[in-house]
């Protein structure tokens, strides 16, 4: 049963890491990846205005656009994960905790007593199975949250290399503008919303792949959720079937004889 399941967990988190070659051009890290969020109060465009070629603005600010569609909240997604892997953890730890109790009926001896033994070491791997899951589910959210971030990051820094080029151009059509009469102005705002433009599909196809990705980010989460699902359907099982064998068994076990003193 764990193996099985950890395995595919494994296998979907591996998935998941390898997103990052197509949105970002680099696999994202694995288990412990903590999610940052690049400039999210910085906008990269104010530094026309700093440098005294406001003009461009209204050439150019579209580019912005991307920068607020993947805003998120890392405080949030890194809370989700930490709860998550808390949860996985109280699940390991019952698993652990119930096989060392399995010692008290050690002495339970034949077919009732193996068929208990046995199904409560079923019990203890399913629980250990579900702390799998969610040790996956929070690997698959963070990395999910981490993708939007570095993409993020990555568009922040085209954006800024364009503006500090544009900048240095904008500045010298600025100084041509007295001889050429405004038309240098004119033709560099001509040629800045080109170039704008072109780094606007860039970071349009890049936001196209983010969301095939977050797509299928989600559909391996909902497996692990169909899978969690069912391992919790399970262990309900285990409720009444335990209490029953237990009680079966404090009625035939020996009893202690009490002190000599007593």
């Amino acid at each position: 049963m764990f193996d099985s399941v950890n395995g595919l967990v494994t296998s979907l988190t591996a998935e998941s890491e390898g997103e990052g070659v197509d949105v970002i051009d680099v696999a994202l890290g694995g288990a412990g990846v903590v999610v940052d969020l690049v400039g999210v109060a910085v906008n990269p465009l104010g530094a026309l205005a700093s440098a005294g070629v406001g003009w461009l603005l209204e050439h150019v600010s579209f580019i912005r656009e991307p920068l607020d569609a993947l805003l998120g909240n890392p405080d949030e997604i890194n809370a989700n994960v930490d709860q998550l892997k808390q949860a996985a953890l109280e699940m390991k730890v019952i698993a652990e905790e119930h096989r060392r109790d399995l010692d008290s009926v050690s002495g339970w001896e034949g077919r009732s007593g193996d068929a208990f033994r046995s199904e409560m070491d079923t019990m203890a791997a399913e629980y250990e199975a579900l702390g799998s899951t969610m040790d996956g589910t929070a690997a698959i959210y963070a990395l999910s949250g981490a993708l939007v971030c570095e993409l993020r990051a990555l568009i922040f820094g085209w954006i800024s290399d364009l503006i500090g080029e544009l900048i240095a151009g904008a500045l010298i059509a600025a100084a041509s503008a007295v001889v050429t009469a405004g038309g240098s102005i004119a033709a560099y705002a001509g040629y800045a919303g080109t170039r704008a433009a072109m780094l606007a599909t860039r970071m349009a196809t890049r936001l196209s792949k983010l969301g095939a990705a977050m797509a299928r980010m989600g559909g391996r989460i909902a497996k692990l959720a169909d899978k969690m699902q069912g391992l919790v359907k399970g262990l309900e099982r285990f409720a009444e079937y335990g209490g029953y064998a237990k009680t079966a068994y404090d009625a035939v076990k020996p009893y202690e004889m009490p002190p000599a003193n007593a």
